[in-house]
């Protein structure tokens, strides 16, 4: 009940002299709306306050906690400043990707190329994946496999063209990335 008590003495105090406190808090602020939404915050903090301990200076208690918001505010204000960029450089930014059609059409095109891949035989698959994907040289892959470094050599040539003819059936061409 006295916590109670408390809280209404200061909401009295904020009450009465609310000219005042907004005063204090448009001086930090500049600006006379804000200072206003401050007193505001500080009636509510008040009011949802739980504070048990007597006070010596209820006023000043109250004219202190409105200055330290008011200076939170402005705090808050210059932090979304530097954080949020203004709309005339965010031309200039960077996007995730060049253009969202271009990064589906690619993803179509990977697509064609794993359903290639897989209508290659076994060996040929690992062979091209291993080659062009894990840069396995081709001495090393026909080693493992027990076959000659000519015949991977070939197997990489009839699964890169397998893989061009499913580009050029799925987006009309072949991308020079891939034709070289």
């Amino acid at each position: 009940m006295q916590d109670a008590v408390a809280r209404q003495d200061l909401i009295d105090i904020l009450l009465a002299d609310r000219k005042r406190f907004v005063e204090v808090a448009q001086r930090v602020l500049k600006c006379r709306a804000r200072a206003e939404d401050v007193v505001q915050e500080a009636a509510l903090r008040i009011w949802q306050s739980g504070s048990g301990t007597e006070l010596h200076s209820p006023k000043g208690y109250v004219r202190r906690m409105i200055r330290n918001l008011a200076i939170d505010a402005v705090r808050q204000v210059g932090f979304e400043c530097r954080l949020l960029a203004p709309i005339a450089h965010a031309e200039g930014a960077a996007s995730p990707c060049a253009c969202p059609q271009e990064r589906m059409e690619a993803c179509q095109a990977l697509k064609a190329v794993f359903a290639a891949l897989d209508l290659a035989p076994a060996r040929t698959r690992r062979a091209i994946l291993a080659h062009r994907l894990d840069d396995v040289p081709q001495k090393t892959i026909a080693a493992e496999n027990g076959v000659s470094p000519t015949l991977v050599n070939f197997m990489i040539r009839d699964a890169t063209a397998l893989c061009r003819r499913a580009l050029d059936d799925e987006i009309g061409m072949v991308p020079a990335a891939v034709a070289a």
